[in-house]
C-alpha cells in the first residue's frame, strides 16, 4: 500500500524534527546527555526560541525521545541479526546477537552511553520505551531457551527469584523458565560490562581484545545451563 502523500505543512514539521534529532545528538557527542539546548539548536537552524518548543516542549522531552529511538534501533538491529543467524546453531545464533550488540554500541558509543549511562534527573523511560528494550532481552531469551537442558538447572531461589519472576510477568514472558530468565539477565550483563569497558578504553590500556573476552564470558553462560 502506498505512503499517503504528505502536505506541505507536514514534510516541513517531519523535516524540521529530523534535524533538531541530528543537531541533539551532536550535542551529545560534544558534551553528553546534559550539554543539550534546544535554544542552542534553535539558534542553529534559524528559528526562534519559542518556536522550538512546539516540537518538543523541553530538553528532558527530547532527550526522552531519543532514548526511546535509540532502543528501538538497539533492538532492531538484534533481532536483524538473530534472524539472519536463524541457520546456525543456538550458541552460534547468540554469538551473532552479542556481536550485532556490541557492533552497535561501538558505532554509536555516545548514543549507548545516553541509553544506559547517567542521564539528567528528568530524563526517565517511559512504559512504552522499557517495553521497547526488553523486546531486545527477548531476543536473548529466546536463543538461551533453546540451549537449556531438559530438564532445566535449578531455577534462582529466594529473593532474586522473585524478583526475576515479577519481572517477566510484567512483561508477558511468566511462561520463561526462572532458569532462562536468569541466563539471560546474565548474559546481558556481561555483554553490557565488556561492551561499556571497552567504550571506556580499558582493554586498550590492558591490551585485550574485547571479542574473545565475550566469548570466552559468553561460554561461561552457555555451560550453567547445561
Amino acid at each position: 500500500m502506498a505512503s499517503p502523500t504528505l502536505t506541505r505543512r507536514e514534510r516541513l514539521r517531519r523535516d524540521t524534527l529530523a534535524e533538531i534529532r541530528v543537531r541533539a545528538l551532536a550535542q551529545i557527542a560534544d558534551g553528553g546527555p546534559s550539554a543539550v539546548s534546544l535554544n542552542a539548536i534553535a539558534k542553529a537552524m534559524g528559528m526562534s526560541g519559542p518556536a522550538i518548543y512546539r516540537y518538543f516542549a523541553s530538553r528532558d522531552e527530547l532527550l526522552s525521545a531519543l532514548v526511546a529511538e535509540g532502543y528501538a534501533e538497539l533492538v532492531a538491529t538484534l533481532e536483524t541479526a538473530e534472524a539472519a543467524a536463524r541457520r546456525r546453531r543456538p550458541a552460534g545464533r547468540l554469538d551473532a546477537v552479542a556481536d550485532a550488540y556490541r557492533a552497535w554500541a561501538l558505532a554509536h558509543p555516545h548514543r549507548y552511553a545516553m541509553l544506559f549511562g547517567v542521564r539528567p534527573p528528568g530524563v526517565t523511560d517511559t512504559e512504552a520505551a522499557i517495553d521497547t528494550v526488553h523486546a531486545g532481552m527477548r531476543v536473548l531469551l529466546r536463543v538461551l531457551g533453546e540451549l537449556v537442558t531438559d530438564p532445566p538447572p535449578s531455577p534462582p531461589a529466594g529473593r532474586l527469584g522473585t524478583q526475576l519472576a515479577r519481572w517477566a510477568a510484567r512483561h508477558d514472558d511468566g511462561d520463561v523458565p526462572p532458569a532462562v530468565l536468569l541466563l539471560g539477565v546474565q548474559a546481558w550483563t556481561r555483554i553490557h560490562g565488556i561492551v561499556s569497558l571497552e567504550l571506556a578504553g580499558a582493554f586498550a590500556d590492558m591490551g585485550v581484545d574485547a571479542e574473545p573476552l565475550l566469548r570466552a564470558e559468553l561460554a561461561q553462560v552457555l555451560a550453567a545451563g547445561r
